[in-house]
């Protein structure tokens, strides 16, 4: 692992997480210690916000089982905002009850990416092993590890994906992101065509996932990573949403980790945005030299902005986008549980915990 300084960045953490749509909002506390973490709410669209986590590791990779009880999730035996993790420093865990915040620590090498099967005891991961990704099979109940694949489908996988017996990921080829298709005993892989995170719809028929594009404006490249999704069958791609670039402050949107809900009318995911944060002064001497001895300074204000990742929501067909959370946090690896209850990651209070809200449709 390797240490680096933020520039500050995580250093301004605020203590809440404004869930900003209109209308009214409401504030609720989560008691933490001697600290009281406020969320406001848009009381109107989201719902009954509690932390599900508490023990302040670093975390990603949310998954909640197909019957919504339980919760598979990496974990690193790091706390620090500021130390550069990896893929191998992380661990799946697993909570038995969404309720309650105990732990299982259900993999000792490094793993990431769960996701369950239908039966809600099963489920498939990626192990990295001697400088590779494998996709394994296991069981809650400490059934062993079952290889799907041998050795990788690209030169890296990742984020798998299942719908009955058929399971998707993406892997590394000749240097860009690719979808990989294949059964659920590692047969039949085939790739569908570049992109990640792929996700499947409920009914099996299509997937949804992030591609990411190279674009030149002048001397500066975006990295843009906009939402597709993929007809299965006719292997037909429409784009959903298209990531802005904004030029002005020479930034890019990246979306991330797009999911249906469990009708398929909604699009839940993740995206970097631009976040007003502060106005602040900044002071430099001027004058003479004994105005200077006597501190003498101008003062100029500066607009400090970052780019944070937040929630969004918007219909199947890429319309009505909602931004779900905002503020100086990061808010990640959203995930559908049942009855339109969502998962995620925030960095509140430099802890990256697992929080749930309802979602009211």
């Amino acid at each position: 692992m390797k240490r680096y300084s933020l520039l500050g960045a995580l250093s301004i953490i605020m203590l809440i997480i404004a869930m900003a749509l209109g209308g009214c909002a409401t504030s609720s506390k989560a008691k933490e210690g001697n600290v009281d973490v406020t969320i406001t709410v848009a009381s109107t669209t989201l719902q009954n916000v509690v932390r599900v986590t508490d023990n302040k590791f670093r975390k990603n990779s949310v998954s909640i089982s197909p019957d919504g009880q339980k919760l598979l999730y990496g974990e690193a035996n790091e706390t620090d905002p500021d130390v550069l993790l990896s893929f191998d420093d992380y661990r799946i865990m697993l909570l038995r009850d969404v309720a309650i915040s105990a732990k299982t620590p259900l993999v000792t090498e490094p793993s990431y990416g769960a996701a369950w099967f239908q039966d809600s005891s099963q489920f498939a991961y990626i192990a990295y092993e001697g400088g590779g990704s494998r996709l394994v099979k296991s069981n809650i109940t400490g059934g062993g590890k079952t290889y799907i694949t041998r050795s990788s489908a690209g030169d890296f996988d990742a984020n798998p994906s299942i719908n009955g017996d058929l399971i998707l990921c993406d892997t590394l080829v000749s240097g860009r992101r690719h979808i990989v298709s294949m059964k659920a005993n590692g047969t039949e892989i085939t790739i569908l065509g570049e992109g990640e995170q792929p996700s499947w719809h409920p009914d099996g028929s299509k997937f949804i996932f992030i591609r990411r594009s190279e674009e030149h404006r002048g001397k500066i490249t975006y990295y843009p990573a906009s939402i597709y999704e993929m007809d299965i069958k006719t292997n037909q791609v429409t784009q959903l949403y298209a990531a802005v670039i904004d030029e002005a402050n020479t930034f890019a949107e990246v979306c991330s980790r797009p999911s249906y809900s469990a009708d398929g009318n909604y699009i839940l995911f993740a995206k970097g945005s631009n976040e007003y944060l502060a106005t602040v002064e900044r002071k430099s001497a001027s004058g003479s030299m004994l105005s200077k001895i006597l501190g003498g300074l101008t003062r100029s204000k500066v607009t400090i902005s970052e780019a944070r990742l937040h929630l969004f929501l918007m219909r199947n067909d890429g319309t009505d986008l909602t931004q779900l959370t905002s503020g100086n946090v990061d808010v990640f690896s959203p995930a559908w549980g049942t009855n339109n209850d969502i998962y995620f990651i925030s960095n509140v209070q430099n802890a990256t915990e697992i929080w749930k809200a309802h979602l009211n449709l």
